[in-house]
């Protein structure tokens, strides 16, 4: 009995060893939570026994126990590192299907997949309460994936064109060349089929921008009679020249460069589509030739500028400069028995039956951690412990290694014995 007595030893060291040693490799991962081995005697009695005499069979693990205290905090100054101040776990799904099992962690080295959904390295996917665009959460039973959309909004194509410019009598800046009055036939690519032309912005069903140009045709030179001024004006979109609604209406001014024609918008069509252009505002001058305003009512959708995460772990995606919306909470997941929650690797756990159920809640409400952007917790384990741990156990190791040294001896002396 004896040797198993010694071997029981040996083979408790050797588990504190390897208890030990897997702490030491992962004093850098995040998130991680060391361990220790906690064994107990194994004692074997009898009925006819007498207690006062009875000695112990050596020992076994009962458990490895996990120290789950909060590892400190490393600045990061990325967004989408989080960690939590407090009791708690984030929730992540370990699939990439939205009925993936869940898992439980505290490594919060986040970040955006190709499809916006928020993932750590393991590939698992952050889950949040769904919210609305204000921010007011809408649940705190079910979670689902972190998406942030990469746009925002709906795309509406132009309609209307606000557009006021100056017409120099002096010097186009060379974007035509009008050789007569009348004008030969308007042609886009011919420069001396028109005296002026200038970019105009407009946006297709998609949001897209698509090349645009106003021509404008001197119709009526100032003359000794005459000091005004007057311009057709043609519209080419991405190649098509559309057919204006009223092909007499002209932009005109009067002797004193006053704008006398052209303050009502002028209506083009395009295809099945319309497209008005509205000139109120030009003028014409000896200056140089140049647009003074523009505006277009078609809108497109907004690129993903940045995001905020705050402490009751509300995101916020932010497009362009003024457009802020709610895209989730992140949800906070604690349990009645740490200890019972199993590791699947990646600093990440599942729940079990000696876990109980997951509880659910907001960050920094009771019993559940705040969220801290912009910081990661590192591993919990001191390292300078550790080392003496495992000197412990290589001396626990050597110890027991002589008890069953010993014990063999002891049987070879009775082997030797001579009659």
């Amino acid at each position: 009995m004896s040797f198993y007595t010694a071997l029981s030893g040996l083979n408790a060291a050797q588990t504190d060893i390897s208890v030990t040693s897997n702490n030491i490799a992962n004093v850098g991962t995040l998130g991680f939570h060391g361990s220790r081995a906690e064994f107990a005697d194994i004692f074997t009695t009898s009925p006819y026994s007498r207690p006062a005499s009875q000695i112990g069979s050596g020992t076994e693990v009962s458990r490895i126990g996990v120290d789950f205290k909060q590892g400190s905090l490393t600045a990061t100054g990325k967004v989408l590192d989080l960690s939590l101040q407090g009791p708690g776990f984030f929730q992540v799904r370990t699939g990439p299907d939205a009925g993936a099992d869940a898992g439980y962690t505290r490594a919060g080295a986040f970040g955006m997949n190709r499809e916006g959904f928020v993932t750590n390295a393991a590939g698992h996917f952050l889950t949040v309460f769904p919210t609305s665009e204000n921010g007011d959460t809408l649940s705190t039973t079910q979670t689902q994936r972190l998406q942030i959309p990469q746009l925002f909004g709906t795309p509406q194509s132009t309609t209307a064109v606000d557009l006021s410019f100056n017409l120099s009598l002096s010097d186009n800046g060379g974007l035509g060349t009008q050789a007569a009055i009348p004008a030969a036939a308007f042609d886009p690519a011919d420069p001396t089929t028109y005296a002026a032309t200038t970019q105009i912005p407009v946006l297709d069903g998609a949001g897209r921008a698509v090349p645009a140009q106003a021509f404008f045709v001197m119709s009526d030179a100032p003359d000794a009679l005459d000091g005004g001024i007057a311009y057709t004006v043609q519209l080419v979109v991405d190649g098509v020249t559309a057919e204006p609604a009223d092909p007499l209406a002209a932009l005109s001014f009067d002797a004193g460069g006053a704008q006398t024609g052209g303050l009502e918008a002028m209506s083009f069509a395009l295809g099945d589509q319309s497209l008005s252009l509205s000139l109120a505002g030009s003028r014409v001058s000896d200056g140089p030739f140049g647009a003074i305003t523009v505006s277009q009512n078609g809108t497109r959708q907004l690129d993903l500028s940045s995001v905020d995460v705050r402490q009751d772990g509300t995101v916020w995606a932010n497009y362009g400069a003024e457009t802020s919306i709610a895209v989730g909470q992140v949800a906070v997941v604690n349990f009645s028995d740490i200890q019972g929650l199993g590791s699947i690797g990646s600093a990440t756990y599942r729940a079990s039956r000696e876990s109980g159920e997951a509880h659910l809640g907001v960050p920094g409400s009771s019993g559940f951690g705040a969220v801290r952007s912009g910081s990661v917790e590192s591993s919990n384990v001191d390292l300078t412990e550790q080392l003496v741990n495992l000197i412990m156990a290589q001396r626990n190791y050597q110890a027991s290694a002589k008890a069953l040294e010993t014990n063999g001896t002891l049987a070879d002396t009775v082997m030797n014995i001579r009659s």
